[in-house]
């Protein structure tokens, strides 16, 4: 069953086309959707990725090589938040397009990115805290023929990302979702959904034979 934000049933409740769009099944815009919050407090504890200290410009500039992805300028930089999450390393996590945005070493897409996020003009250390976790839209033809799932690869199957979303959409709806994007919220699904929303997606599967 799909669920009206008044509890009663709906269809099209799911919410996907919001960023999912025919016929490519993307926006090709950046969203924050919980795969990272997920990865990292399935490790270290429910509550960890929201208390977890990421620096603001000013401080990620100062230190490049602590906090940003190895490059031709960085070969040794440590990466951490460009890397699953690990027990043996505390504050390790992908932060998607906070890597990329305002990064010295990354000049080519700066300018498409303010335009995709609508910041043009605005101070790039402003914007740094809004790309948190942060990532394309994927499209979602060949789903089925494509596990494991999120950036992480962390689902093995269509069921387990449906779920993933009802439990993450439920926990935006409660501001527990770091950085989440608006649209997580407005997603009301019940595990009624799950095998005819994956049903589906595997239903956009290329026929290659």
């Amino acid at each position: 069953m799909f669920l009206a934000q008044d509890g009663g049933p709906q269809a099209g409740a799911g919410n996907c086309v919001a960023c999912h769009v025919p016929p490519t099944f993307s926006d090709f815009r950046f969203h924050s959707t919980g795969a990272s919050q997920e990865e990292y407090d399935a490790v270290h504890g429910g509550g960890a990725f929201a208390a977890l200290a990421i620096p603001q410009l000013a401080e990620r500039n100062a230190r490049p090589e602590l906090y940003l992805p190895p490059s031709p300028r960085l070969p040794t930089a440590a990466g951490r938040f460009r890397a699953a999450a690990a027990s043996d390393s505390p504050g390790q996590t992908d932060l998607g397009l906070w890597n990329i945005w305002a990064n010295p070493d990354v000049p080519a897409p700066q300018s498409t990115i303010a335009g995709t996020l609508g910041v043009e003009g605005q101070a790039p250390g402003d914007v740094l805290p809004r790309t948190i976790a942060l990532f394309k839209t994927p499209g979602l033809r060949d789903l089925g023929q494509s596990a494991p799932y999120l950036h992480s690869g962390r689902m093995d199957s269509l069921e387990d990302v449906v779920r993933f979303y009802i439990a993450f959409s439920q926990k935006a709806r409660l501001a527990r979702v770091r950085n989440a994007s608006p649209d997580l919220a407005r997603i009301f699904l019940t595990e009624e959904a799950v095998a005819p929303l994956a049903a589906f997606l595997r239903s956009l599967n290329e026929d290659y034979q």
